[in-house]
């Protein structure tokens, strides 16, 4: 689940800079396999209405640490509780690769559109999500980084816009410092104080 958290944050995100946008339509990762065949059968095969902006996780992510360290069994410690436990937030870095399509029907409003949306990636980077495991809610900032190209795919066939002509932009963004999470719920370890610890020191 941890994905999905950077996933619904994003979504979120890109639904608030385009709120005032009219008609706009906005898919994320969840929604845009099967985006095009329920507006299909919800219209009866009419011309789908634009503009829709897609948001699609391609490839998966990556790991940006593959080895063993103490934040991938024995983070942070949260909190503790008078029963001997705590809560530990464990976590692996990982990167999230992300790729933004606007579709409308002509190209001055895809310009238009993809023009605002690198305005708002760049100025407001921010990305929050909280982390809801073990009902911690903790609250973790990541960062937005945006791909230097923009493609125009409008003359590339779409298997799925079918329904007359279209503009489509292409643009990739990226989270670099987002994390898999893991809170645990784990005994405390204490030293009896009523054994003497006697240190030796050897020159």
């Amino acid at each position: 689940m941890s994905i999905k958290l950077y996933d619904d944050a994003l979504l979120e995100k890109l639904t608030e800079w385009t709120r005032r946008i009219k008609n706009m339509h906005i898919y994320g990762p969840g929604d845009t396999n099967q985006l095009f065949e329920i507006t299909a059968d919800e219209s009866g095969d009419k011309p789908i209405k634009l503009p829709i902006i897609t948001l699609t996780r391609p490839g998966g992510y990556t790991i940006l640490n593959t080895n063993k360290n103490v934040k991938t069994y024995d983070g942070k410690m949260i909190d503790s509780f008078e029963d001997g436990t705590s809560l530990t937030l464990n976590s692996i870095p990982i990167q999230i690769n992300y790729q933004i399509d606007i579709y409308t029907r002509k190209l001055e409003e895809a310009d238009v559109y993809t023009r605002e949306l690198i305005f708002n990636i760049i100025n407001h980077p921010t990305l929050k999500i909280t982390i809801p495991y073990n009902d911690l809610n903790m609250e973790h900032v990541a960062t937005i980084r945006i791909g230097d190209t923009v493609e125009d795919n409008s003359g590339v066939p779409d298997m799925h816009l079918k329904y007359g002509q279209f503009t489509r932009f292409t643009l990739n963004i990226n989270i670099d410092d987002a994390y898999l999470w893991s809170v645990r719920k784990r005994n405390n370890v204490y030293i009896d104080d009523e054994y003497d610890i006697n240190i030796l020191y050897s020159f």
